[in-house]
């Protein structure tokens, strides 16, 4: 076996005095603001999405993120004259539809919100799932049917699911590229439901292609305000990023993560200066939910890195 010499960095690291800067420089407020209030669960009943209705309304969250099958009946008359917008997701969560179908349920989502809702455009948002394999075959549909969904949104803003954990790093590259020439308004990693969900390395290659032209979401696993705080530091460190038509998180923690800024936020060199196990914010830590065509990649950075004696000492 060679032996390797030469160590790779993570794309993303996490220097204390940034950090608590960045905390400082927020309120659970503005933290708040970024929140879409989501549940996707195959059982999400009535109670729960009024539930998290109120929740978005009480602290003044971006959305209420559920299956249309589920909230489309209950979350228009819910946030009637509230500013927190609906969001419904498209083809949820597998994105195997056709073009036409996907544009067809997007149609029909939309039209069904104003009506019920009454008070024109501007108040819902769409989560859409590409489809996955049929981009790794020929990039272009997945363009496609990116602009397809958004004409049939009619103006509302649509955001993409990439579902980030079945790619590579290049795909992750290429479909961040072809999200940001499409006409979504955000792209975004994970429907939750994935082999992982929200992590920093993938959110700032993301925000790194995208720049500031359209959103950048992080989805799954996010529950408490560091987790938070970290993803704002990976894809919305600049203050001008800070704000829900450029950021967002989805979670189905809001209240927890609200609480626990609280707490960072008294002292943010305690929570901060704990210290995280690099690994287990690194995609390629995840090598054994991977597809097998995935897994060399993942095994081949661990290898390399410059933090692998964590796995090989077995310190976590």
């Amino acid at each position: 076996m060679t032996e390797i010499t030469e160590k790779k960095t993570p794309l993303v690291t996490f220097p204390l005095d940034e950090m608590v800067k960045l905390v400082k420089s927020f309120t659970s407020q503005k933290l708040a603001s970024l929140l879409d209030v989501t549940d996707l669960k195959a059982d999400t009943q009535e109670p729960k999405i009024l539930k998290m209705a109120e929740w978005a309304k009480s602290l003044n969250c971006a959305s209420v993120c559920v299956n249309p099958v589920d909230g489309s009946d209950i979350l228009p008359l819910a946030l009637k004259g509230s500013k927190v917008k609906e969001c419904y997701v498209i083809d949820f969560p597998l994105g195997k539809l056709d073009i036409e179908m996907k544009s067809v349920q997007t149609s029909y989502v939309v039209k069904k919100s104003r009506e019920l809702r009454g008070e024109g455009k501007g108040k819902m948002e769409l989560d859409m799932v590409i489809n996955v394999g049929r981009f790794k075959k020929d990039p272009n549909y997945a363009l496609e049917e990116i602009n397809a969904v958004c004409e049939a949104a009619d103006g509302e803003p649509v955001k993409v699911i990439v579902r980030s954990s079945e790619l590579t790093v290049k795909e992750i590259y290429t479909v961040s590229e072809i999200v940001a020439r499409s006409k979504a308004a955000f792209i975004k990693n994970s429907t939750g439901m994935d082999a992982y969900g929200a992590l920093p390395e993938h959110m700032k290659i993301m925000r790194e292609v995208v720049g500031n032209k359209i959103g950048v979401k992080s989805s799954g696993g996010v529950s408490d305000a560091a987790t938070a705080m970290r993803l704002i530091y990976a894809s919305a460190r600049d203050e001008s990023l800070q704000k829900p038509e450029l950021f967002r998180i989805g979670t189905s923690s809001p209240l927890n993560i609200v609480s626990t800024f609280g707490w960072l936020a008294k002292a943010p060199e305690h929570w901060l200066g704990a210290g995280i196990i690099p690994c287990k914010i690194c995609p390629f830590y995840h090598n054994t939910k991977l597809r097998v065509e995935l897994r060399e990649e993942a095994n081949s950075w661990c290898r390399q890195c410059i933090h692998n004696h964590y796995l090989v000492n077995k310190d976590f």
